[in-house]
């Protein structure tokens, strides 16, 4: 029996590997890479974890567009911003596909996946509904529930649990992210970070994760293999699951919104496409849209906050950026005010400590996986058709070129012109590239600079402490998980006011008295007059 098995599994893999070998007709030779073995290729060297720090590795070794062979299945590794761009944006007709992720995309979300989807006149539709409300315009109006959850924030961490000893600082950022984009999406704000809710979207977020890794699941590769019996496929089970649990969520949280008092972002699309008669939208679809606005945003958003707080406890005493910051925020905003992102203009260095938190602990690492359509030159190379194309964020992150030495370090200063008040014009990689570019960047960064700029302005932040001998803990900056996403693992910080002015300027209680629907309102008024 065991014989007839292994036989059938290498005669699917010759056929394989045959198949997606014919695949290349151009004379040009393929990019430079690791040596394959016959058959396999070079899946006996795929990085079984934390595969950009590989990436990096072959980038060294092999130059900035590398080549891999996965069972016949080709994989274009690009370490270099100018190439990236070159592919991903100038080409952007051809390489705008993603790949078939077969487990992710077809089970776990049964297509409703604007991550996943291919670049069709279906994305096109969501994109120009994701745009009306996430562009500069739209998200210059949402900076009051930026600031009310930053204030929120900043209460919330003023008296915190675990004393002087400080605690895990992750359920602070989730919820005060988590609260910003479900206020707008959905009218509801989150007021703990154990709100089911929110568990249950981090819950989500993490499982998915794991799903789109690249060449990490089998039926990806052979999805003939989803024909086998339950118990010999148990990732049906889990796929079905995960979507039952997803569809459950957004569809009751969609039910909420259109139930809601004020205005709202889920209001505000249904109404676009109704008015509009946007072909090919039911509600379930529009509803899974929505769904993966707060996904991108919270898991984006998150974890670089977090990175920004494994920063000032590890990085502060290398250069001094926390001084630097502090210096620059009490001789622009002083003590008796909070900064908002009108003193942006006036701020450089705490906009170039947010760009180099970006830079320094990019949250997805590896990028999201391209494919292109058709076969292509490049540089004297030939890129197969349908191979997957990676754009290795940590490596492009790391060009010493573009951003000087010492890329490991946390240095704010990399982005400032030599006078200390210009923002240099860097290429920043993290939002993704060309037709694919994250459409909630503006919104992100905004959301990002506010808090940065509120933490430093009213706290000394430092390591937590041994409840027993007081003695610091340790804080690892490589410490994370591995996924799509690149989160820091949970760790304790320590948050003191920086003097008697910040509770002064924050107050007694809490925000969540305020009248979040007028807020709401408020927005609606905005987009009709800018319209």
């Amino acid at each position: 029996m065991h014989s007839i098995t292994y036989a059938a599994v290498g005669v699917l893999l010759v056929g394989v590997y045959l198949a997606r070998r014919r695949r290349t007709a151009s004379s040009l030779p393929l990019p430079p890479g690791p040596k394959p073995l016959p058959l396999i290729g070079n899946l006996h060297q795929a990085p079984k974890s934390h595969a950009w720090r590989k990436y990096l590795e072959w980038s060294k070794a092999y130059g900035p567009i590398v080549h891999v062979n996965m069972l016949g299945q080709s994989v274009i590794i690009l370490s270099s911003s100018q190439v990236a761009h070159d592919l991903l944006a100038k080409r952007g007709a051809i390489f705008s596909d993603r790949p078939r992720l077969f487990l992710a995309t077809e089970l776990a979300l049964k297509g409703f996946n604007l991550l996943m989807m291919n670049y069709t006149d279906q994305l096109r539709r969501h994109q120009k509904l994701q745009t009306s409300v996430l562009n500069p315009t739209p998200v210059s109006f949402y900076l009051p529930f930026q600031l009310l959850e930053s204030k929120q924030l900043l209460l919330d961490l003023l008296h915190p649990g675990g004393g002087n000893a400080g605690r895990d600082v992750h359920g602070y950022f989730q919820r005060t992210v988590a609260s910003i984009i479900h206020t707008l999406l959905y009218g509801f704000r989150i007021h703990s970070e154990n709100d089911p809710i929110l568990r249950t979207v981090i819950q989500l977020n993490d499982e998915f994760s794991g799903f789109v890794q690249v060449g990490a699941h089998i039926v990806d590769t052979f999805p003939v293999l989803n024909n086998l019996p339950a118990p010999l496929a148990p990732w049906k089970a889990i796929a079905e699951s995960h979507y039952q649990r997803k569809y459950a969520l957004r569809m009751e949280n969609f039910r909420k919104a259109l139930a809601s008092p004020g205005w709202n972002i889920s209001k505000h699309l249904k109404r676009i496409v109704e008015t509009e008669k946007v072909e090919e939208m039911p509600t379930d679809e529009l509803a899974f849209e929505l769904g993966t606005m707060i996904d991108a945003a919270l898991d984006g958003t998150t974890d670089s906050l977090l990175w920004f707080i494994v920063a000032c406890v590890t990085q502060k005493h290398r250069g001094g950026f926390i001084d630097k910051a502090r210096e620059e925020l009490d001789a622009v905003v002083g003590r008796a005010r909070l900064p908002t992102l009108d003193d942006r203009v006036n701020l450089p260095y705490i906009t170039a400590i947010t760009e180099e938190v970006y830079r320094w602990r990019p949250i997805a690492p590896e990028g999201a996986p391209h494919l292109n359509r058709e076969e292509a030159e490049y540089e004297g190379y030939t890129i197969p058709a349908r191979s997957v194309i990676v754009p290795n964020i940590w490596a492009i992150t790391r060009e010493e070129a573009v951003f000087g030495p010492d890329t490991d370090e946390f240095i704010p200063e990399r982005w400032l012109e030599d006078d200390g008040k210009t923002v240099k014009s860097l290429p920043l990689s993290g939002f993704g590239f060309g037709r694919r570019i994250c459409p909630g960047r503006y919104f992100a960064r905004n959301t990002i600079w506010v808090i940065v700029a509120q933490v430093l302005w009213a706290f000394e932040v430092s390591p937590g402490r041994d409840e027993v001998t007081g003695e610091v803990i340790p804080v690892d900056d490589e410490a994370c998980t591995y996924g799509l996403v690149m989160r820091s693992l949970p760790f304790k910080a320590c948050f003191e006011a920086r003097g008697k002015w910040v509770e002064e300027v924050l107050g007694d209680g809490d925000t969540y008295g305020e009248d979040h629907i007028a807020m709401l309102d408020k927005i609606a008024e905005g987009l009709a007059s800018a319209k």
